[in-house]
This record gives structure tokens, C-alpha cells and sequence, in this order.
């Protein structure tokens, strides 16, 4: 009877090792740069729990909508904005029932020579006619990030004289950290990702700037993937939305 009972259990893991193959499913997630950090964090835990396995290329919003477009094997994007979801569901409608906010970005400005900040420091720092400081700025053509950046220093009535421009907040946080830039405007997520001193940056107020409202939507590759499916869901969930909100962001329920 044990000699019956221990083949039937071999048999049995047999089969499971060999389908589950079949039943893991593979995700490739083309990612904005200012959110590759927290996503290289919740990884692990989506594959811990679904099974499924996750691919990550990482770029800005608008590299990656323009790889899309023109056909790359991506299955999810995760945008640093609301307007390349939006437009992939204009040009793939099959694709506009998945889209979805998933995190809302902040904005900061990193000075890691200055202490203590105020809003009344940041006007300071800006405004002075005679600032020969170099300040490092997200493209806001190109970046979400440089967008609010552009918003909050119009709302403050500051016209910096002196800027070198990121193509995208990854770049905008390099200048900054080489020393190319003595101060600038990044991610608040970049900040606490590389756990720099609080007295070193200045969260700015939300009042400043429209949202930062970084939405997903399924490629129309990723539409036929239950694994691809099975990841945006997995975003919508309490332990993942958790984690989003200790890495700098706030979530559409907050």
C-alpha cells in the first residue's frame, strides 16, 4: 500500500511540474524610468504569488510609446503619464477597457548641499536676479515630471536663468547627483528610492501643479496575455498599492 501510495504522489508532482509551465505565463512590462525602481521592488512578489514571470525594459514614457507603436513585443506599459495610455487606446481601442491609474507621481526639488527647507527657501534659491546656479529640469515636451516642474515655477512666478534639461527625471536626477547641476527638481520617489537625507529636498506642494497621474494600459499584445491581464490586476491590490505609497506616491484611492 506505501509502495502505491508513494508512486501515486510521484505521479502526481510529476504532472504538476509539467504543467505548470504551461499555466506560468510570462509578462514583458515596458516601464517609465521614475517608477523602474518601485516596480524592481514589487517583482518579486508578483511572481511570488501568481507564478507568472516579469520582464522589465525601462525608458521614458515616450521612447517606450513610441516602441510600441511600432510593434515591440511589450505587453504592459507603465507610463509616467496620462496621455500615452490614452493615445495607444485611441490607436488600439481593443485596448481602452484596461487602462488604468496606478500611481500618482509628486514632485521634488533636491538641493544636497542646502538644509532645512521651506517654501520660502525654494523662492529664494529660484528667484534671485543674480543666481548663478545651474538648475537641472525635465524636458516638459517629453517628461511628465518636467511638466509640473514647468507648472510650479510659472505658479511661483521664477524663470530660472541658468538650466541644463533631462530628457527624462532618471537624467534629470544624474545631473543633480554628478554635480552638473547644484540643484534641481526630480521624483519625490527618487528621493526616498535613494534614501537621501530629508534635510537635502523639499516635497512640493500638490497645489502647485496638475496631477502626476501615471496610468497603465495592455499593449494589444498584452491583451491575449492572461499573465499580462493577471499583473494590472495585481497593481490594483492592497499589498501592491501599499508598497507604491511607501516609495513616494500616492494611489487613486488615497
Amino acid at each position: 500500500m506505501r509502495t502505491v501510495l508513494l508512486w501515486f504522489t510521484l505521479l502526481i508532482g510529476s504532472l504538476l511540474i509539467a504543467i505548470r509551465p504551461v499555466i506560468a505565463g510570462e509578462v514583458h512590462v515596458a516601464v517609465a524610468s521614475n517608477f523602474a525602481t518601485t516596480l524592481a521592488g514589487l517583482s518579486p512578489l508578483f511572481e511570488q504569488t501568481s507564478g507568472h514571470s516579469l520582464t522589465v525594459s525601462a525608458a521614458s514614457s515616450g521612447k517606450l510609446y513610441a516602441q510600441i507603436r511600432h510593434g515591440a513585443p511589450f505587453d504592459v506599459l507603465l507610463s509616467a503619464d496620462e496621455d500615452k495610455p490614452s493615445r495607444l487606446a485611441e490607436q488600439f481601442p481593443e485596448t481602452a477597457q484596461t487602462r488604468m491609474t496606478y500611481a500618482i507621481g509628486k514632485l521634488a526639488l533636491w538641493h544636497p548641499k542646502h538644509s532645512v527647507y521651506s517654501l520660502t527657501d525654494l523662492v529664494d534659491l529660484l528667484a534671485l536676479d543674480n543666481s548663478t546656479d545651474i538648475i537641472a529640469v525635465a524636458n516638459p515636451r517629453l517628461a511628465p515630471y518636467g511638466l509640473a516642474t514647468q507648472h510650479t515655477l510659472a505658479a511661483l512666478s521664477i524663470t530660472p536663468k541658468h538650466t541644463v534639461m533631462g530628457e527624462n527625471i532618471s537624467q534629470t536626477y544624474r545631473f543633480i547627483e554628478s554635480g552638473n547641476a547644484r540643484l534641481g527638481f526630480i521624483a519625490l520617489s527618487q528621493a526616498i528610492a535613494a534614501d537621501l537625507p530629508d534635510t537635502q529636498y523639499f516635497q512640493i506642494p500638490e497645489t502647485y501643479h496638475p496631477p502626476i497621474r501615471q496610468d497603465a494600459i495592455l499593449t494589444p499584445k498584452g491583451v491575449s496575455n492572461p499573465a499580462a491581464q493577471a499583473f494590472l490586476h495585481f497593481l490594483t491590490t492592497p499589498e501592491a498599492q501599499a508598497r507604491i505609497r511607501q516609495q513616494g506616491y500616492d494611489t487613486p484611492n488615497d
